[in-house]
């Protein structure tokens, strides 16, 4: 399965009933990925998209939950989140 790099996530605010709703962007580009200054805040982060249950959709039209966020050294002091899950890719975009 492909890997997906977390991008970027928001908590939504708006409407009130999905407030807890945590929206999530994958790039298949390591360099494109959101980083972390320690290990430590990353592995706190892949705890908080753990107990989201993210999810995606598949080329197949089900819903598919991101598990084992992992960290991953993208170089000294930037580290990334990925999972591997069936994103559906294009070019160098994960559409989800």
């Amino acid at each position: 399965m492909p890997k997906g790099y977390v991008q970027g996530l928001k908590n939504r605010k708006e409407p009130w009933e999905e407030r807890d709703i945590v929206d999530v962007w994958f790039t298949n580009r390591v360099e494109n990925a959101a980083s972390y200054a320690t290990r430590s805040e990353a592995e706190a982060e892949c705890l908080f998209l753990e107990r989201w249950r993210v999810k995606i959709p598949t080329a197949t039209g089900h819903k598919h939950t991101c598990t084992d966020f992992t960290v991953e050294e993208r170089a000294t002091g930037q580290f990334v989140l990925f999972c591997e899950a069936p994103f559906v890719v294009r070019g160098e975009a994960l559409v989800n």
